[in-house]
């Protein structure tokens, strides 16, 4: 008996840390996203994503000179993500995103991959590898115009596949620096990466008081799709900061201010891109919202977004300024079932050209999980 309860005694340790091990190996696994139905209103005539072909009610939206109303209605923001982890000493996992956003308002939305990548971290070192959001202007507006983001207005950053480093450091500080996709998806400039040079981003962020978060961030790629003519190399290049100041419940302000040079070649929606060497394109972003819980049923939020082009010598007929106000009233009913209705006033101004302007109006219904 007595051999027997030493034996105990030396097994139950082992015991208990095969039980630990088989717990930081577990698989954890969460589902999340929303559905969402949209009905849009446009007074005037729009174009989405600074194509005048594009002329659907979608997102970010350009005014036209259309001086016909629309009216259009959607399930395509509807969106969802899973999330997956495994323990231990390397903590590991992965997340994909989907959701059916594809252009024009109709019934038959294609799934599409929005971010896809998997990642390891140790302390506080993390590498992720794979599609996922920009470093560069990384904050997102709070509008009802889900797939939109102030883009064309302000808020430049997207998705692309990366390879990013994440170092914490200093406790509220964070470090981030990737290597991706520099140019636009399937052609244009850049097409196929024939520079054989990956974007650059990078992004030094901090917490003040522990709770308001100022950040400041670069991009960097270079193009030569055609490696016979060095009158087609040229540059893409940015930087700007980032803030996101939750100062109590009636008033949280977040925004951006970033400058660039033929960003809207990297896949950064801006007014301004080159077309060969010697014609650079700059442009100013700037985009903020205050948002105002006034009760656990109602909240109100007041956006503003501008995207100048700062281009010397800019042609007759470019887009010289666009500019996005919007207003949000948004209702949580209960269980993550909430309703929304955004009235915003787009305007669209051209070099030595009359100016273009639209009030568009977005009701949505909107359950989160």
């Amino acid at each position: 008996m007595k051999k027997l309860f030493i034996i105990l005694l030396a097994v139950l340790p082992l015991f208990s840390m095969a039980q630990k091990a088989k717990k930081d190996n577990k698989i954890e696994t969460k589902l999340y996203g929303f559905i969402k139905g949209d009905m849009v209103y446009a007074t005037n005539g729009v174009y989405s994503w600074a194509n005048t072909n594009n002329n659907y009610l979608s997102a970010p939206q350009f005014a036209s000179d259309d001086e016909n109303s629309a009216l259009g209605f959607t399930a395509q923001h509807t969106r969802f993500g899973l999330k997956v982890s495994k323990g231990g000493e390397i903590k590991v996992g992965g997340k994909i995103e989907m959701d059916f956003y594809g252009g024009a308002f109709d019934a038959n939305g294609k799934p599409r991959i929005r971010q896809a990548y998997a990642y390891m971290k140790k302390g506080n070192f993390e590498l992720r590898v794979g599609q996922q959001w920009d470093i560069f202007s990384p904050v997102n507006a709070t509008t009802n115009n889900t797939n939109g983001n102030m883009w064309y207005a302000g808020n430049r950053g997207f998705r692309r596949a990366q390879i990013q480093v994440r170092y914490q450091f200093l406790e509220n500080s964070l470090l981030q620096l990737s290597l991706g996709e520099p140019s636009k998806e399937g052609a244009g400039l850049g097409i196929d990466n024939k520079s054989a040079l990956p974007m650059i981003q990078g992004r030094l962020s901090t917490k003040v008081l522990k709770k308001y978060t100022v950040g400041a961030y670069f991009a960097y790629a270079s193009f030569s799709p055609d490696p016979d003519d060095t009158d087609l190399d040229f540059n893409a290049s940015g930087f700007g900061v980032d803030l996101s100041l939750p100062i109590c419940k009636y008033l949280a302000v977040k925004g951006e201010v970033n400058y660039g040079t033929n960003l809207n070649n990297a896949n950064l929606f801006n007014i301004a891109g080159s077309g060969a060497k010697d014609d650079d394109r700059e442009s100013l972003g700037i985009w903020f919202n205050a948002t105002s819980k006034i009760s656990e049923h109602f909240s109100f939020v007041l956006g503003y977004g501008m995207d100048k082009n700062n281009t010397d010598n800019l042609v007759d007929g470019f887009v010289e300024n666009n500019t996005a106000i919007y207003g949000d009233f948004i209702f949580p009913i209960a269980n993550g079932f909430s309703l929304a209705a955004e009235v915003e006033s787009i305007k669209t101004s051209f070099k030595n050209a009359d100016s273009n302007s639209a009030i568009v109006f977005n009701l949505s219904g909107k359950i989160t999980f």
